[in-house]
Formats: C-alpha cells, sequence, structure tokens
C-alpha cells in the first residue's frame, strides 16, 4: 500500500498547474531579450548586409592639397638649407679675417727688420732669410686672396688709405707722398687701412715787404 500511494503522489507533481494557481512572473531581461529577438530581420542566406555609410571623399582636391603641403615643405626646406650655407660662410669669413688680422703684425716686424739690416757683410745671410720669409708670407696671402693696398704715389683714398700726416711736397695735393704702414684688403674687404703722408701741395713762398 505505501509503495501505490508514493506512485500517486509522483504522478500528482508532474501534472499541469490547474487554473486558479499563480504562475511565476517573467523577469525584464527575458521580455527585453525577446522583443529583440522578434524586432530583429531575419537575413536571408547568400544576401549581404548593408555596410554603413561613409562620408564620401574626393581624392582630386586631396592630392591636390597634399601637393601643395610637398611644395611649400620644399620651399620651407631649401630656404633653411641657404640660410645655413650663408651662415656657414659668414662664420668661416670671421674665422679667417681675425687669423689675418693676427698675422698682420708679424708680417710688419719682419718687413721693418728688412728695412733696417744691412745689404753687405755677414748680415747679408740673414737678409736673404728674412727676405724669403716675406715672400712667403705675400704668396701665401695671394692664394687666400689677401693683396696689398696700392699706396705711394696713389690718390688719397679713405676707404683704403688713413692719413696720419699732410707735408708739403712737389706732388699733387692728395697724392701719397710715403707709406708708413702697409694695408691689405681681402675679399673686398678692407683688413687694414694703409698709414699714408698725403701731400699738401707745393709750399706758398711768404710775401716779402718792400723796405722803406
Amino acid at each position: 500500500m505505501d509503495g501505490e500511494e508514493e506512485r500517486e503522489q509522483d504522478v500528482v507533481t508532474d501534472q499541469p498547474t490547474e487554473k486558479g494557481e499563480e504562475v511565476p512572473p517573467e523577469s525584464s531581461e527575458d521580455r527585453a531579450e525577446a522583443e529583440t529577438s522578434q524586432d530583429a530581420p531575419v537575413a536571408e542566406e547568400g544576401e549581404p548586409q548593408e555596410a554603413a555609410a561613409e562620408p564620401l571623399v574626393n581624392w582630386q582636391e586631396l592630392a591636390e592639397s597634399r601637393y601643395d603641403q610637398l611644395i611649400r615643405l620644399q620651399a620651407d626646406f631649401e630656404n633653411f638649407r641657404r640660410r645655413v650655407d650663408r651662415e656657414r660662410e659668414e662664420i668661416q669669413g670671421l674665422v679667417a679675417e681675425r687669423l689675418l688680422r693676427d698675422l698682420l703684425p708679424v708680417f710688419d716686424n719682419l718687413e721693418r727688420a728688412l728695412k733696417y739690416m744691412p745689404t753687405e757683410g755677414d748680415a747679408k745671410v740673414w737678409r736673404v732669410g728674412v727676405e724669403m720669409t716675406l715672400n712667403g708670407f705675400l704668396e701665401a696671402f695671394r692664394r687666400l686672396g689677401v693683396t696689398p693696398i696700392e699706396a705711394a704715389g696713389a690718390r688719397f683714398d679713405p676707404r683704403f688709405h688713413e692719413a696720419v700726416q699732410r707735408v708739403e711736397s712737389d706732388q699733387p695735393e692728395g697724392t701719397i707722398v710715403e707709406e708708413l704702414q702697409r694695408g691689405f684688403v681681402w675679399n673686398d674687404r678692407v683688413l687694414r687701412a694703409s698709414l699714408v703722408k698725403v701731400s699738401m701741395g707745393p709750399g706758398t713762398p711768404e710775401d716779402s715787404s718792400p723796405d722803406e
């Protein structure tokens, strides 16, 4: 008997819910999932899905814009290269000019020593050595583009000459009668002006008054 009662209880448990009994409510997640599955269109087999709309690109305008940028960049680089070359040349020029200016006093001392050295006797050998050294200086200056400024007998030019004295002479007024220190020009730039004496013309004799 007990076995039959247990089987009857199992049958009653498996039967569907009768009218009037409460059905457990659906959760909000279940309802949203059901609505989504109903609204979603079913793509047929072999039919491609619509791609997202993309803005149209004007490739002609884009190419022209990139070309203009390239041209401007090339022009900027060319200007930069020229500026760098110009600055490098200016720096090299300043260094060379300073070096040449520092060598000029050495040249002056040799030239001054040669002027007062005897031309005969034992000192003649030393004179020849000094002359060779001076000629070496002048040759090196010539290779570097340094040239002496013409002075004696030339017209006075304030761009290249510096007058330290005006003297009476037979030369016309404004003529250089003596060079005290040689000047030099380097690449159209005056390294040092020549120190000169300038003629002020023949002297005017004083008027003599007659004896009374």
